[in-house]
C-alpha cells in the first residue's frame, strides 16, 4: 500500500518586524565597532556598508544621519542597562552577592560593540544626553542601594558607610579597567583580587567566612547583558 504523500509546508517565514529589528541592530553593532575604533568624526556613514549591512537603503531607512546612529547608540546602550539590576537581584542571595555580579555584568558589556561605540561616543561629547558621568552614576547608585540593603540586612560592619564603599569599588573598578585596556578577561581577575581583599574589608566577618567558603571565583559569567544581545539576558549565581 502506498504511503499517503506528506503535504508540503512552507518554511517558517519570520516577521518582517524582526527582520527589521534584527537589521537594525546590525547597523548599531557595525557603528559600535567603528565609532569604537576611529571615532565619531573619523567614521563616515557609508563606512558601515561594509561590515554586514546588506544595503544601502536599509541603512538610510533605519538612520537619516550619523548623528542618528549615535543617538541611537546611546540609546540601546541606556535601555539594555535598565533590564540588568532586575535581573541581578533576582538571581542573588544578598545585596553584597549582587553587588558582585552586577560588576560582573559591567565588565560583560565592555564586550558589546554597541556598549563600546556608546562609550566612544560618550567620552568624545558627540551626543548632548546623557554624559558620560549620568551614565557612571547608574551604577554607582545601583551599588549604593545593593549596599544598603546589605547594611539593612547585617551584612556590613559598623563603619562601613554604603556610599562610600559604592564610590571606592567604582573607583577601583575604573581604574582597573584602565590598566587591563578594557580587556575583558584581564579585568574579570583583576576585579577578582579586588574582591578579595575588599570585601572582608566592608562585610562582617560571618559573611565574609561563607563567602570564601563559596566557589566565588569560579562563578559563570553573566550572558546577555549587552545591548546587541539583550534578548537572551541570564545572570548566574554564585554555586554553593
Amino acid at each position: 500500500m502506498a504511503s499517503e504523500a506528506v503535504p508540503a509546508t512552507e518554511s517558517p517565514r519570520v516577521p518582517q518586524q524582526a527582520r527589521s529589528r534584527a537589521t537594525r541592530r546590525a547597523l548599531l553593532a557595525a557603528a559600535g565597532e567603528r565609532f569604537a575604533a576611529q571615532g565619531f568624526h573619523g567614521t563616515a556613514l557609508t563606512d558601515l556598508l561594509g561590515d554586514g549591512v546588506p544595503t544601502k537603503g536599509a541603512l538610510y531607512f533605519h538612520f537619516a544621519s550619523k548623528h542618528a546612529v549615535a543617538e541611537a547608540l546611546v540609546e540601546a546602550m541606556s535601555e539594555s542597562w535598565d533590564q540588568v539590576p532586575p535581573a541581578v537581584r533576582r538571581a542573588s542571595a544578598d545585596g553584597l552577592e549582587a553587588l558582585v555580579l552586577l560588576t560582573d555584568a559591567v565588565i560583560t558589556r565592555l564586550d558589546d560593540p554597541i556598549t563600546r561605540g556608546a562609550g566612544r561616543l560618550l567620552r568624545d561629547r558627540v551626543v548632548a544626553s546623557p554624559t558620560l558621568a549620568e551614565v557612571s552614576a547608574w551604577w554607582r547608585d545601583e551599588a549604593r542601594e545593593l549596599l544598603a540593603e546589605a547594611e539593612t540586612e547585617g551584612l556590613l560592619r559598623p563603619e562601613a558607610d554604603p556610599a562610600w564603599v559604592a564610590d571606592e569599588i567604582v573607583a577601583g573598578f575604573a581604574g582597573r579597567a584602565t590598566v587591563s585596556g578594557a580587556d575583558g578577561d584581564a579585568l574579570w581577575e583583576l576585579m577578582n583580587e579586588f574582591w578579595a581583599g575588599f570585601l572582608p574589608l566592608v562585610a562582617t566577618a560571618d559573611w565574609s567566612r561563607r563567602w570564601a567558603a563559596r566557589p566565588w571565583r569560579e562563578r559563570c559569567r553573566p550572558v546577555g547583558v549587552g545591548p546587541h544581545d539583550i534578548d537572551d539576558l541570564e545572570i548566574h549565581p554564585v554555586g554553593d
